[in-house]
């Protein structure tokens, strides 16, 4: 939870709940001027089950790039886990492309990808 990239401090950090009712439904971590000033990196995105599959999380993820959009953020980047399809589409379906770039996260390859907003 503490994670960070070099160069950043937890002021550029953000954990975003978002609730139905009293209901925990989807949390994000991001993390605000990364990899540059005008980019924000979506450090995770997890949605609880009983929304999966019901367009709401692509709603979230839609509602934030508008936001990010008119405070001044021009791309989103985030990664996912190699060979992880669910998260593939997910991410495909709302926009982001692969970068071409990946690396080695020890157990498993991070595949970076990014939204021009």
């Amino acid at each position: 939870m503490k994670a960070l990239p070099d160069g950043k401090d937890i002021s550029d950090k953000y954990y975003i709940g978002y609730y139905d009712g009293k209901e925990l439904i989807a949390v994000m971590d991001l993390i605000m001027s990364y990899p540059k000033e005008q980019n924000a990196f979506i450090g995770f995105f997890m949605t609880s089950l009983s929304i999966q599959n019901t367009g709401i999380g692509s709603c979230i993820i839609d509602e934030l790039c508008q936001y990010m959009k008119k405070s001044g953020i021009t791309g989103l980047r985030l990664g996912w886990a190699k060979g992880n399809l669910h998260a593939e589409h997910f991410w495909y379906k709302n926009g982001f492309q692969e970068t071409g770039i990946t690396y080695n996260a020890g157990s498993y390859t991070v595949v970076l990808a990014h939204r021009n907003l």
